[in-house]
C-alpha cells in the first residue's frame, strides 16, 4: 500500500492531502530517512511490517466549519449508504477559492445531517468525485466511510462509469475513439489545465451521435478523472465544447465559423451560459449489496434548447469541422494551433489519419533534404570540374 493510502487508513480524520503535505515536507520517517508518498508499506523479505514508521509532526488541523444550508437538492435515489444527486448549473462542490455560501457540500450536510462518510474531511462530507461549477448533472455521495472507500476503489479501477453528453463546435474527424492525452496544469495560466507530456494519464472514451452544419453532440465516458479533462480533450482535438469560457467555446470559435451560419453560431452562444456538458448518466456496484446500479437523466434546459436550435436551422451535414488545427502528439500549449502539412488526395475520397498525415510530412521533409544534398553534391562536382 502506498504511503499516504496507508497513512489515512490509520488516521482517517485527516484528508490525504494533508497527509501528503507532511510527507513531502519530510517529515514521516523509516529508520530515520524521510519517505516519499510512493514508498509503499508492507511486508518485507523477513516477514515483518513497516510499522516503525515515525511522524515528526501530523498536519495542522485548521479551524474549518462548514454551515448547512436549506438548499433544495434534486436527490435521485437514497439509502443509508449512498445517494445519487442531480446537481444544477452554476453550483459549486465545496467551500474553496473564495466561496463558502451555496455549495453542494452545505446542501448535503442541511439535507443529510451527520449521516454523511467524513473521509475527505469537514468541508467535502460524502463526497466522492467532482462537477465544475457550471457542468450540471448526475454524481455519487458516499453516506458512510465504508461506502465512500468501495466507490472510490471503483472509480480507482475504471468500473464505476460517468457518462456526459456535449454539444461541441464543429464535428470530430473519428465518430468514435479514445483521447488518450496526458493532462497537467497549465503553466501559462493557472486557472486552466493543458495537455502537456508530463502530465497525468487522462483517457476519454467518446462517441458522436448526432451531426449540424457548425456543431454535434457527443456522449463521452470517463476512464479517468482530472480537471476539466473532457473540456480540455476537445479543445486539444480542435472541437471545443460549445459556450466553455475557459477552453475557447465562445466567441473563439463563433468567429471561426463560415460566414453563412454566423446568425446560428450567435443564437447558440445565447443559448449557452457556459459549457454544454453534462453528466446524464452514471453506473456502479453497489457497496453494500453489490447490485450494479445505473440511473440515466434527461437533458438540461440550455442543452436541450441548443439542440432543438440544431435541429430546427440545420439538416444533419456530418461535414467534418475543425476549428482549431489539430495538434500533433503531445505539443506544446505554444504549439497547438500549427499545422500538419495535409496530403494532395481529395480527403472526400480518403481521409488518412493524422498519424498518416504526420508520417507523410517527415517523408516529404527528407526527400527535400535528399535533393538538397543532391543538388550540392553536383555542383561542387561542376566546379572541381572547371
Amino acid at each position: 500500500m502506498r504511503l499516504d493510502k496507508y497513512l489515512q487508513s490509520k488516521y482517517p480524520e485527516y484528508s490525504r492531502t494533508d497527509l501528503q503535505k507532511i510527507i513531502a515536507e519530510g517529515k514521516v520517517l523509516l529508520n530515520g530517512k524521510p519517505l516519499s508518498k510512493n514508498f509503499r508499506v508492507g511486508a518485507d523479505p523477513s516477514g515483518c511490517f513497516d510499522t516503525e514508521i515515525e511522524i515528526l509532526r501530523m498536519p495542522e488541523k485548521k479551524e474549518s466549519f462548514l454551515e448547512p444550508e436549506d438548499i433544495p437538492l434534486n436527490i435521485i435515489f437514497e439509502d443509508e449508504h449512498l445517494a445519487v444527486i442531480n446537481k444544477p448549473r452554476n453550483m459549486v462542490m465545496h467551500p474553496g477559492n473564495g466561496i463558502s455560501k451555496g455549495t453542494l457540500a452545505a446542501g448535503l450536510l442541511w439535507h443529510f445531517k451527520n449521516s454523511l462518510s467524513k473521509i475527505n474531511g469537514p468541508l467535502r462530507p460524502g463526497i466522492l468525485h467532482r462537477l465544475d461549477k457550471d457542468t450540471p448533472g448526475l454524481l455519487v455521495v458516499a453516506k458512510t466511510d465504508l461506502a465512500h472507500r468501495e466507490l472510490s476503489s471503483q472509480l480507482e479501477e475504471r468500473t464505476l462509469e460517468r457518462t456526459y453528453r456535449a454539444i461541441i463546435w464543429g464535428v470530430l474527424r473519428d465518430r468514435e475513439g479514445t483521447i488518450n492525452a496526458p493532462i497537467e496544469r497549465d503553466h501559462r495560466n493557472r486557472l486552466k489545465m493543458a495537455v502537456q507530456q508530463n502530465g497525468k494519464s487522462a483517457i476519454t472514451n467518446y462517441k458522436t451521435l448526432e451531426t449540424f452544419s457548425i456543431a454535434s453532440l457527443a456522449e463521452f465516458r470517463l476512464d479517468t478523472g482530472r480537471t476539466h479533462q473532457i473540456r480540455v480533450h476537445l479543445r486539444y482535438l480542435g472541437n471545443p465544447v460549445v459556450g466553455d469560457p475557459l477552453y475557447d467555446g465562445r466567441e473563439e470559435s463563433a468567429k471561426r465559423i463560415d460566414t453563412i451560419y454566423q446568425p446560428m453560431a450567435e443564437e447558440l452562444l445565447e443559448i449557452a451560459p457556459a459549457q454544454l456538458l453534462q453528466s446524464c448518466k452514471i453506473k456502479f456496484k453497489h457497496p453494500k449489496t453489490k447490485k450494479m446500479m445505473e440511473f440515466k437523466i434527461e437533458e438540461d434546459s440550455p442543452l436541450k434548447n441548443a439542440l432543438k436550435l440544431l435541429r430546427q436551422s440545420t439538416d444533419n451535414a456530418g461535414v467534418p469541422m475543425q476549428l482549431f488545427s489539430p495538434p500533433q502528439i503531445f505539443a506544446n500549449p505554444d504549439d497547438i494551433e500549427q499545422p500538419i502539412e495535409d496530403d494532395d488526395e481529395d480527403p472526400v475520397v480518403y481521409r488518412p489519419t493524422r498519424a498518416e498525415r504526420y508520417a507523410a510530412t517527415k517523408i516529404k521533409r527528407a526527400l527535400k533534404k535528399e535533393r538538397k544534398l543532391l543538388r550540392l553534391k553536383e555542383e561542387t562536382e561542376k566546379k572541381s570540374i572547371e
